[in-house]
């Protein structure tokens, strides 16, 4: 390919192989049980035609100041609803990914001057993030950070375009905070602070200019002032108190991160990666080992002459390493401080002479791993959803059945599943305490959520003290001996029950006098199967399962029963058939 060409379609090819790895982690599967409360909390910003909400969804705080620091994000996600429908959420989701990395790629590129540095280096970012990437707001702090290093990285940004950004950012996300910590290293770098560190960089950057063709040089600009970086950053500050919260904004994240005794730490995303459990990214201790090594060859004169490693970009990989050390959540945040790291190393060596010849050929083997990576994957959003937010975990027939006896009352429900309620019976379901945490509940009421939640004490004696009406409980993870326990205690009784949880209310609460059971549905199908399967009824749990898999062919509940009830029949080959058949539409386990 002549020069010329091979310039002019290189970068295209690049982009079109960051378009597709970046694209493909975006299917991570992960129980979505945020998502649900904040489309109801756009709901109920449209409702009550104000910012400033009052809780009306628990019976525990129900009054309370709400301060919900993501409305913005909570509007958009349910005018996209309204919009577009529930299950095209999948492309939002794949849209602000897509854009994150690849705008993370551009910084590099033109910090480096090298598209396949670029690249590689973001797509480590990216594959390292992958597992944490699900559909809630945190996705825009993603899209913050990249955003804020491609126009404060290396130059002085223009005060309107920070201005402009974290007012939006701040109404959108509680990471903002991250993004104040990641301006001022950005604006106030070492290397305008200490002379002989601004030298060192000078030394580097005349080193990496040497001769280059002019798409290559990195990107200089010039850098601010003590005094201009102060004046932005202080007006940064107070642009970010332009939020329904005020000051609070800033002292709720901060609690929530500092506070080492809360209990709501306790929660898988907080712990640190190097205890069990939670959320896993597998490349995440290898790429602390890689970036301390690359920190240390730092320090050789050798090294320090050939690597522009800047001093910010050494203050981000510092901090978000710290961070991601201390809270597994903090990880996706730690790969962009990774990938600035490790970019001017793999610039370096893939500026060399004898791999340059091969950058068109890697070009287009990047294209066909981004390519080979999203292939097994679904681009239909109903399929995609069900599968990313984990829409088979959430007690759908439980919820048909709430709404179709029209129920209401105060309910003690699984912490995960009261946003789904939220959307489903906005607020005739009045929960104990759902996924808003510390925005709205206090450590007491977590704390006696945990002792139901483990079984531990008087749970019982706890759990009936609160006064609910009624319990929404799933079956894993012990429940199945809660519900015993509830029901063998005389005081409740079973109303409903899916293929999920069961559906219980205290003896003694008026009910309607006929009670209707939900029908035509993948959910009542399953809570048929559930039902016909505790009876020991095979034929009617597999005649059950095959309705539901009818309705719904990539519905996971329903290929697993199916296959279950095939094998119990002794029907094996037409049960290793179907799970090749649900696996087509998307790579995850049926069995």
């Amino acid at each position: 390919m002549p020069t010329e060409a091979r310039s002019r379609f290189l970068p295209i090819i690049w982009l079109t192989a960051g378009v597709l790895l970046y694209w493909s982690c975006g299917y991570t599967e992960m129980m979505g049980s945020d998502l649900w409360w904040h489309i109801a909390g756009g709901r109920e910003v449209i409702q009550t035609s104000t910012v400033w909400l009052r809780d009306t969804w628990s019976f525990t705080e129900a009054g309370s100041r709400w301060h919900n620091h993501e409305w913005l994000a909570d509007l958009v996600f349910y005018g996209w609803v309204q919009a577009f429908g529930l299950y095209t959420l999948v492309y939002w989701k794949w849209a602000v990914v897509v854009a994150t990395f690849l705008i993370l790629q551009r910084v590099l590129f033109r910090t480096h001057g090298n598209h396949a540095a670029a690249f590689l280096s973001t797509a480590l970012a990216a594959l390292i993030a992958a597992p944490f990437i699900d559909i809630r707001p945190h996705l825009y702090t993603l899209l913050g950070v990249s955003v804020l290093l491609l126009v404060a990285y290396r130059r002085t940004p223009k005060l309107w375009q920070l201005l402009l950004l974290f007012l939006v950012w701040v109404n959108l996300h509680g990471g903002f905070i991250f993004g104040l910590m990641l301006l001022g290293i950005l604006l106030l770098p070492a290397c305008d602070l200490w002379p002989a560190s601004r030298a060192l960089v000078r030394e580097q950057s005349d080193e990496a200019e040497k001769p280059r063709s002019p798409n290559q040089l990195p990107w200089h600009g010039s850098r601010p002032g003590f005094r201009t970086a102060s004046i932005m950053l202080l007006a940064v500050l107070l642009i970010c108190l332009a939020n329904p919260s005020g000051i609070q904004v800033f002292v709720l994240p901060l609690t929530y991160a500092l506070d080492g005794d809360s209990p709501y730490r306790g929660l898988g995303e907080w712990i640190t990666p190097f205890k069990s459990g939670g959320i896993v990214s597998p490349m995440y201790p290898y790429t602390l080992v890689i970036a301390a090594s690359l920190a240390l060859a730092w320090v050789l004169p050798f090294v320090r002459r050939r690597i522009p490693v800047q001093p910010e970009a050494l203050g981000f990989t510092m901090l978000t390493a710290a961070m991601s050390m201390t809270s597994r959540r903090f990880i996706v945040l730690w790969a962009f401080g990774f990938a600035l790291l490790v970019a001017p190393y793999l610039a370096y060596l893939l500026r060399q002479t004898f791999v340059q010849k091969l950058a068109p050929a890697a070009a287009v083997a990047a294209v066909l791993w981004g390519a080979i990576r999203l292939a097994p994957y679904p681009v239909r959003p109903d399929v995609a959803f069900h599968f990313l937010v984990a829409e088979y975990a959430f007690p759908h027939a439980i919820a048909d059945y709430i709404e179709k006896n029209r129920l209401s009352g105060k309910v003690f429900a699984y912490y995960n599943w009261g946003g789904f309620l939220h959307w489903r019976t906005d607020g005739a379901m009045q929960v104990y305490i759902d996924g808003r945490a510390n925005t709205l509940f206090d450590d007491e009421t977590y704390l006696t959520y945990l002792q139901v939640l483990r079984g531990r004490g008087r749970w019982l004696q706890k759990l009936e003290a609160t006064g609910v009406d009624y319990v929404i409980w799933p079956r894993s993870r012990g429940g199945r001996k809660r519900i015993r326990a509830l029901r063998g205690s005389g005081r409740w009784i079973r109303l409903y029950r899916d293929s999920r949880g069961e559906l219980l209310v205290r003896k003694g609460v008026e009910l309607p006098p006929t009670m209707r059971i939900p029908s035509g549905t993948v959910a009542a199908a399953l809570a048929r199967t559930y039902s016909y399967s505790q009876d020991g009824d095979m034929e009617s749990t597999l005649l059950s399962a095959t309705r539901a898999h009818d309705l719904r062919p990539w519905d996971k509940d329903a290929c697993s029963w199916k296959r279950r009830a095939l094998q119990l029949v002794q029907r094996g080959q037409e049960a290793e058939a179907l799970t090749a058949s649900c696996e087509q539409y998307f790579p995850t386990s049926f069995r």
